[in-house]
């Protein structure tokens, strides 16, 4: 009874301020009112004038071809700074056409107008990025940034984070424990959004306040990236095409126009903002030579098989698609703002073809993916039919035209549902008004940035609700890599010891390990070493600096890897590509690790056996690290974790949530045998993770009236680790038995089945963990 109303007491504190914010809201509301309407006119009065004056500074300062002599003596350079100038004309020319386009009305549905399959796509795109934003999280944030972590995070609530806020209210802090719990259900959620019949803007809400709080932590591997900063900011507009509770093609919230502007907005801004970043003051020479592909592919973060080949194509190829990236990011943007269908439909067919052209020919993580999500938006239900095979396009043509014909509320004959409808139309609509404006208010800075004299990425906001977007405006010549190597040999100084590769997950190493493919999923050691690596000594190779300049520069995380890779710990260990069972053979960890550091290039054509050529920086650059140089790290800050315990994890938590949809959509007389499955999925979901926090998982064991009995009848497990997978063990299988008992006849009886018996084998494939052998 304590325990409970202790964990009650939380609860009631959290619900008392919730009640007394919402009692203050309308004696807040003229307030804000105020507030609203004294910000937009000084931004019309102020931020305006402001950047009209500066659009028509860049105007002024363009050197454009106002004859054909004078444009017989554009140089390359004067062509790349007059191109967005003249295709923003183009663009405004072409506009009135729009006026003159007949107007008359078609017979039945014109499907250029409609876009529930449109809006669809966005949402399921939305949920592919989140996905793999909260699996890289779940399986890699720990070992980065947790409080055993290369470089841990703490917190200081100096940004918001809406999701560890909500923690700290409740009694329950920041830790390890909270940041696996918020992004297993971030891939939890973002599977059901990207495949769940039930749409919910609940869903996408917590999504984006899960995102928004990993990545105001301000970790070193996450904060300064612009695709992070992307996810946040289209994520929060996908909010806003989300019905409240609806099935997929909702007929109670259609798609709203002035959403799917601000999402083309937004596509706008960062295809033009890569391009003028390219162009820029900062920018590396190479892009107005046309000739920084040339080095691109074998320097860029993570190359792929694709990138070899890519490499190795003529100069006038390079030279070709260099020219291509500019028409891509300087010219088809405006094609987007263009009100008229075969032009925006042409931009977004080109714009997502060439993202995913750059997907082939490298490893972006999702960057490309949720570059390319904001372009669905230009694409209309009509085009995207006529892509569709005939069996699931006539299914689908008519789950449109049914669910337009329900949202049309003249058709509703019943006076009370019809009345409610408009009510939660028309507050939908102010929701959708207020974005805009907001909006709007926020496009001045990325403006600004864009004409600016050196436009770059930047955010503006805590929120990163408006961001100005520039990627690989510098590009390398060169690429210096760090190069590990471990032994076991008692003697690592000895002429006799063999020296093993340590490589990294993906980038080059031994040479003749061919690139991997990756992508969208990503491995963040592997892109900050390239940044802190690759794009920031390049200077010392060219100026052939000593060996000791390359080791004064070494990434701090990089030291803390080796010393944690030497005293056993298996978290920082599966960071690297080299699997535990040989890294640690025997359980032990190497004797000594070696850092060198080495420039790479891709083989030549006629090498079939090799995929790098690798040189090393200087003579002696090699440094070897043994047990008695690094220092001794305590038995409770090395972790020791099984190594199936993420397939475990997120196994269990999704399907947790997939047949809890599932047994609703049945409802209970039906589905009781899916919720119960959803039940057993979450419980061991729960064992599983607190198991490698012993207060938690000691908490949890106590609490719960399920797991107490068995905690009591000591299983001969003295570890909450061997204990937690015992109990998983006899959770999965027990819920197995019961479906294929009792329900084996039921609609995804089996399938729920089939997972916990597979989430039970599993169980019995952890190892005893070496710290407990």
């Amino acid at each position: 009874m304590d325990s409970a109303g202790g964990a009650a007491a939380p609860l009631a504190h959290l619900a008392m301020k919730l009640a007394n914010f919402v009692a203050e809201v309308p004696a807040r509301f003229p307030g804000l009112l105020h507030s609203g309407w004294a910000t937009f006119v000084s931004f019309w009065k102020t931020e305006v004038p402001a950047l009209l004056k500066l659009l028509a500074s860049s105007l002024a300062k363009a050197k454009l071809p106002l004859s054909w002599k004078n444009a017989q003596d554009f140089t390359m350079s004067d062509w790349l700074d007059a191109a967005p100038i003249l295709a923003a004309l183009a663009a405004a020319s072409l506009t009135p056409l729009a006026l003159l386009k007949g107007s008359g009305r078609k017979q039945g549905m014109d499907w250029s107008t409609s876009w529930w399959i449109t809006r669809d796509l966005l949402i399921r795109g939305m949920g592919l990025c989140y996905f793999c934003g909260f699996m890289v999280s779940a399986v890699q944030h720990r070992a980065l940034w947790g409080s055993l972590g290369l470089m841990p995070v703490t917190r200081h609530r100096r940004r918001p984070a809406p999701i560890f806020d909500l923690f700290d209210e409740l009694g329950l802090g920041f830790g390890d424990w909270q940041l696996e719990l918020v992004s297993w259900l971030g891939v939890a959620f973002s599977v059901q959004l990207m495949l769940g019949q039930l749409q919910s803007l609940f869903v996408p809400l917590f999504l984006w306040a899960a995102y928004l709080s990993i990545v105001n932590l301000q970790a070193a591997f996450t904060f300064n990236y612009g695709w992070e900063w992307l996810t946040c900011e289209v994520g929060f507009l996908v909010i806003f095409l989300c019905p409240v509770l609806d099935r997929r093609l909702s007929t109670w919230t259609p798609p709203s126009r002035l959403v799917l502007w601000t999402v083309r907005w937004c596509a706008f801004r960062l295809l033009l903002g890569a391009g003028m970043s390219k162009v820029g003051r900062n920018s590396s020479a190479c892009w107005r030579e046309l000739s920084c592909t040339e080095t691109h592919y074998f320097t860029q973060p993570i190359p792929n098989p694709l990138s070899w080949f890519m490499h190795h194509l003529p100069k006038s190829f390079h030279k070709m698609e260099v020219g291509l990236t500019f028409v891509e990011q300087l010219v088809l943007p405006f094609a987007m703002l263009v009100p008229l269908r075969i032009f925006r439909l042409a931009a977004a067919v080109l714009e997502i073809g060439f993202q995913m052209g750059i997907v082939g020919t490298g490893n972006y993580a999702w960057i490309n993916f949720i570059g390319a999500l904001p372009c669905v938006a230009m694409v209309d239900d009509g085009f995207l039919l006529g892509l569709t095979p005939w069996p699931w396009r006539q299914r689908l043509q008519q789950a449109v035209e049914e669910a337009s014909e329900s949202a049309d509320l003249s058709a509703d004959p019943r006076l009370v549902r019809r009345t409610f409808r408009r009510g939660y139309l028309g507050m939908r609509s102010l929701a959708n008004l207020l974005l805009v404006l907001v909006m709007v208010y926020k496009s001045k800075d990325p403006i600004k940035e864009l004409f600016g004299p050196a436009p770059w990425i930047n955010s503006y906001d805590d929120w990163f609700l408006m961001n100005s977007q520039g990627v690989f405006g510098f590009i390398n010549k060169h690429r210096v890599q760090i190069v590990l190597k471990y032994t076991h040999d008692p003697e690592p100084g000895g002429p006799q010891a063999v020296w093993n590769p340590l490589d990294f997950k993906c980038l080059p190493g031994t040479v003749d390990q061919r690139p991997c493919l990756m992508s969208p999923y990503h491995y963040r050691l592997d892109w900050e070493t390239w940044i802190r690596v690759t794009a920031s000594l390049e200077q010392l190779w060219t100026q052939k600096a000593p060996a000791e300049a390359y080791h004064q520069h070494l990434p701090d995380f990089i030291q803390v890897l080796v010393i944690k890779i030497l005293n056993g710990d298996e978290d920082a260990a599966g960071l690297l590509g080299v699997p535990i069972q040989d890294l640690y053979q025997d359980g032990a960890p190497p004797t000594a690790v070696s850092i060198d550091f080495a420039s790479y290039t891709f083989t030549s054509r006629s090498n079939s056996t090799k995929w790098w050529r690798a040189k090393p920086v200087a003579t002696n650059s090699f440094r070897a690290y043994g047990k008695g140089s690094v220092p001794k790290l305590r038995e409770d800050e090395v972790r020791k974790s099984p190594r199936w315990r993420h397939w475990i994890l997120g196994v269990s938590v999704v399907s947790s949530l997939m047949l809890l949809e599932l047994g609703v959509l049945q409802g209970f007389a039906r589905g009781w045998n899916l919720l119960g499955g959803s039940a057993a999925f979450m419980l061991v979901f729960a064992v599983v993770l607190a198991s490698d926090y012993p207060p938690a998982f000691t908490s949890l064991c106590m609490v719960s009236q399920l797991l107490h009995p068995l905690v009591a009848e000591g299983l001969g497990v003295a570890s909450s680790q061997r204990l937690a997978y015992a109990l998983a063990f006899r959770i999965s299988a027990g819920a197995a038995g019961l479906n294929v008992c009792l329900a084996w006849h039921r609609r995804h009886a089996r399938l729920a089945a089939v997972l916990l018996l597979a989430v039970a084998w599993i169980t019995t494939r952890i190892a005893e963990p070496t710290a407990m052998a």
